[in-house]
């Protein structure tokens, strides 16, 4: 049996103050404290109140952020997440005899009633005062210490508010997105994370083996194809938020675990997913910035696209305003490559090897082979994309870039695919939904031949899927929206890291 020393994790020193309290009977970690109400609460109903005549019995909860001993009296401030309050203890305070053993960060509950301190500070004078959880570790709290890397230690760091801001309104966006489509007559659904074939795009995925049936699973790189079979089965506008996972970069916009919002809606198209994207986007970013302009300190890229950095390894910026009220501009791949390459690069004037050669220039990689439409796609990810700073529809992509869409109804060789970009980067992606179970089996099996060419990224087969689309598909708009870089606009965090709780930390 493996010993366990807690003198090898844990701080000597309060490792013998939770020692003292369990001799003198004191149960460091009760099971339950019901505070009456908030520290926040209780601060609005007495902050603007001079002389308080209120014999009411309070039981407040937090953490302790300072201590202040004089000797038979003491001044602890606690904090909970609403605010702080100091407590007054003395030696009519049931539980002070063992303020020798309080620390920075422990949490205790008091109960007593409000008064003002002899400085006029609104206070707790606690009749009785109980440890909660007697803390094992020295951390200063945020107001007596530096911040640090504010990815280590990463429970901890969301005691500062610059940490646990941009994380919590994150959350809060999924709120109003779940309530934004809810009211828009769509159904939340949950689709297997488990999978036998991974797709709905191109990406490389986690892989696992299920015991029970012996076989190779992998982690969904996407939700799209189990949410088109609801749609075979008759569920006519759904949506999924939830994690999806991609074995691939990890960098200021890619973590190997992030929040995906699918959707799909029978009888629309992608102008019908353009026009809710505005709605949808628009909406959340103004509940969770409070306006529709925003200010974001978008990262600087050097001529391969790389986020620059200083030798402090923090990511230069500069300021810019991005403004998403509706309606935004749309324009095809080689429109953006033309108005922001530096070049201004007319595509129309290349023959497919100039086209070629000067995406190779410019950084494109073709490892399942070359045709015009990957050449476009990779010359407008590497020259366009990251100059796009206002929300952008690029629109009306080549076929070749994905195997899930519609043909376009007007122009040969495009289908109706749109990608909406700001501040350099990808926010989401919709088509037509392709639904013709002919059409689809021989693009995957295209698909097929560039992995077997050696795009490791390419779609597989997937014969569950076509035997579903077999038995109809209504006509579908579908949509995808990363949720943790849409929170990256609104909340001014320059990496994805700042708004996902635990990260994936790169070396």
């Amino acid at each position: 049996m493996t010993e366990f020393d807690p003198a090898d994790h844990f701080a000597p020193d309060r490792l013998e103050k939770l020692g003292r309290l369990r001799e003198a009977g004191v149960d460091p970690y009760p099971p339950a404290f019901r505070p009456s109400r908030s520290v926040g609460g209780f601060v609005d109903e007495y902050e603007d109140i001079e002389e308080i005549e209120d014999d009411t019995t309070h039981r407040l909860a937090g953490r302790v952020h300072r201590i202040n001993d004089l000797g038979g009296i003491a001044f602890v401030e606690i904090e909970d997440e609403s605010g702080a309050v100091q407590l007054i203890l003395d030696e009519d305070t049931d539980g002070y005899e063992h303020i020798d053993e309080l620390d920075f960060i422990d949490i205790v509950g008091a109960e007593g009633e409000a008064v003002r301190s002899n400085t006029g500070e609104l206070s707790l004078h606690a009749d009785s005062f109980t440890f909660l959880t007697k803390t094992l570790k020295h951390h200063n709290p945020p107001s007596q210490s530096e911040l640090g890397d504010r990815y280590e230690t990463r429970a901890v760091k969301f005691w500062w508010g610059e940490v646990r801001d941009p994380v919590e309104t994150r959350y809060r966006m999924t709120r109003q997105l779940r309530r934004f489509l809810d009211d828009c007559g769509f159904l939340e659904v949950e689709t297997p994370v488990l999978q036998n074939v991974a797709g709905g795009t191109d990406a490389t995925p986690f892989e696992t083996h299920l015991e029970a049936k012996d076989q190779e699973m992998y982690l969904r790189i996407a939700t799209e194809l189990h949410l088109k079979r609801l749609l075979v089965g008759g569920f006519e506008k759904v949506y999924e938020v939830g994690p999806v996972f991609r074995n691939e970069d990890i960098d200021v916009t890619h973590n190997p675990e992030f929040t995906m919002l699918e959707l799909y809606q029978a009888y629309a198209d992608y102008t019908d997913m353009m026009d809710l994207t505005e709605d949808l986007v628009a909406h959340l970013v103004e509940a969770a910035a409070g306006d529709l302009v925003v200010t974001y300190d978008n990262p600087l890229r050097d001529a391969d696209g790389n986020v620059r950095t200083d030798e402090e390894n923090d990511v230069l910026t500069e300021p810019v305003e991005i403004d998403f009220s509706p309606p935004w501009p749309r324009m095809t791949p080689e429109e953006a490559i033309e108005r922001y390459s530096d070049e201004s690069i007319d595509v129309t004037e290349c023959d497919d090897e100039e086209l070629r050669e000067l995406a190779l220039a410019h950084g494109g990689e073709f490892p399942g082979g070359y045709s015009r439409g990957l050449g476009i796609v990779e010359l407008f990810e590497n020259v366009a994309e990251y100059e796009i700073v206002d929300p952008t529809f690029v629109v009306d992509h080549p076929k070749e870039t994905t195997p899930l869409c519609k043909d376009h109804r007007e122009k040969e060789g495009r289908i109706e695919r749109f990608e909406l970009f700001a501040a350099g980067f990808e926010l989401a992606n919709a088509y037509t939904e392709l639904n013709d179970p002919v059409e689809q089996g021989e693009l995957f099996a295209e698909q097929v031949a560039r992995r077997e060419a050696g795009d490791e990224e390419a779609h597989q087969m997937d014969e569950d899927f076509l035997d579903a689309l077999a038995h109809g598909m209504p006509p579908a708009g579908g949509l995808g929206v990363g949720i943790d870089r849409l929170a990256m606009l609104a909340t001014n965090s320059q990496t994805i890291k700042d708004v996902i709780a635990f990260p994936i930390r790169g070396e």
